[in-house]
């Protein structure tokens, strides 16, 4: 999910031009309606403030008024949201805002800050954002990790995300803005779907404590693993080590925790259709690169198997009592409910329970839709979910925000608490409830 934006991009106001055949078999198979894409002129931009909760009320109002000198248009907070701000026309570049180059805000879609503030994240947590880049989530998250009070523990960000270029943009984005809070965040280069790391041990990123530690590192009766396995963990821990710790010794010691996660966000890679300024983009760039990452091949096939694959990770990686998140910036029900389904059709009601999102459930928030489910026996028989009613029950405080309704981008969001452990699952078991028809090529 692409949850901020290059800076210097611009966007176009103008109604999209005719989409290409192959995207419009795309929608249909996927059940997307095909009028979305022409509000994304009328979208505005967000951005988010940099440690909101540490800033006055004063601070904040002027850097309200601050924006909209720079901007040249009207310019808000986000009242249903704290620490977004809402700038009306979408166009408006990152820098040509002073507060951006100043590091005080960054480019941050709201709908992606309400997926990151679903989790309730407070002091002393260990978080896990299982597909972390570009970052802006990351730092979202540390954010809330925050806390200037003696004696209380700060908790941690681990970042993970299989790609190099993506995570060295993560990366990058912490350096700028995180400040204080760097020392509290791993980024890992890893798969998300494998990625096995537990929450790091307490004082992992004090030079004194890793240093006090060596020698339970070092020692060869430290470990019950086998010499090779304790071998090949190392040797990954240098290929996927956080990219603040060059040496061999800080990388295993922050690799080294046995404790499960507070709370875990799999905002899932997907299509990124409902991502409008990103498909309006494509109107510049060519309609053949919309193909090449959203139609070509069996994309819309086998991303739904990877979100199902990530999001029963981050499930196996969260500990009994807390709570994932899964999120996507696609509109397909297939990378949807269908994939929620599948979790839930693995997971029973005495382990597995959805909860509201918050932020979405006051007077004054931003609308958002219901998530889709069969109107009718008939449609229940044609779809061939007749048996899963029960699933599709349990989703009731699962979210959907609809461009044409919620004046943001595209997003499915679905909080999950976890009661208990579960079975062990077969690789084979976890895949969703159904999946599109191949998209053939016009």
């Amino acid at each position: 999910m692409a949850d901020t934006e290059p800076v210097g991009t611009t966007t176009s106001t103008a109604t999209l031009p005719l989409l290409p055949p192959s995207f419009c078999a795309f929608l249909r198979d996927n059940h997307i309606n095909a009028e979305v894409y022409n509000t994304s002129r009328q979208l505005p931009r967000y951005v988010r403030i940099i440690r909101y909760h540490q800033r006055s009320k004063q601070y904040i109002d002027e850097l309200v008024q601050q924006i909209q000198a720079d901007a040249g248009c009207r310019v808000s907070k986000v009242d249903s949201v704290p620490g977004f701000i809402e700038i009306a026309d979408q166009t408006i570049r990152l820098s040509q805002i002073s507060a951006y180059n100043n590091g005080d805000i960054v480019g941050m879609d709201v709908s992606s800050g309400i997926a990151a503030l679903a989790l309730s994240v407070e002091p002393g947590d260990n978080v896990l954002d299982l597909c972390c880049a570009p970052g802006a989530k990351l730092l979202l998250l540390a954010d809330l990790l925050d806390n200037h009070q003696k004696g209380v523990k700060r908790g941690t960000v681990t970042g993970v995300d299989i790609s190099p270029h993506r995570a060295a943009t993560c990366k990058s984005l912490v350096k700028k803005h995180a400040g204080n809070d760097r020392g509290f965040i791993r980024v890992f280069v890893d798969d998300g779907t494998t990625f096995d790391y537990k929450a790091p041990q307490h004082g992992w990123h004090d030079p004194q404590v890793v240093k006090a530690a060596s020698t339970s590192i070092n020692s060869p009766s430290s470990s019950s693993d086998s010499s090779v396995a304790q071998s090949k963990r190392q040797k990954r821990a240098v290929l996927g080590h956080p990219w603040f710790a060059p040496k061999l010794l800080s990388t295993v010691y922050a690799c080294s925790g046995t404790q499960l996660y507070d709370r875990v966000l799999v905002d899932a890679e997907c299509t990124h259709d409902g991502s409008l300024v990103h498909v309006q983009k494509y109107a510049q760039w060519g309609w053949e690169q919309l193909d090449a990452r959203v139609v070509d091949g069996n994309r819309s096939v086998t991303v739904p198997i990877l979100q199902s694959k990530l999001l029963e990770n981050g499930w196996q990686l969260l500990k009994p009592g807390g709570v994932l998140v899964y999120s996507t910036c696609s509109l397909s029900r297939y990378q949807n409910e269908f994939v929620l389904g599948g979790f839930l059709a693995r997971h029973a009601e005495d382990e597995a329970v959805l909860e509201s999102v918050p932020l979405l459930t006051d007077s004054g928030a931003i609308v958002t839709s219901s998530i889709w489910a069969p109107v009718d026996d008939d449609e229940w028989d044609r779809s061939g979910l007749s048996q899963r009613r029960s699933v599709f029950s349990r989703m009731c405080h699962a979210v959907r925000l609809d461009p044409l309704v919620s004046n943001t981008s595209g997003m499915f969001i679905a909080r999950i608490k976890k009661l208990k452990h579960g079975v062990q699952l077969e690789e084979s078991e976890i895949i969703p409830l159904a999946l599109p028809p191949s998209i053939q090529q016009i």
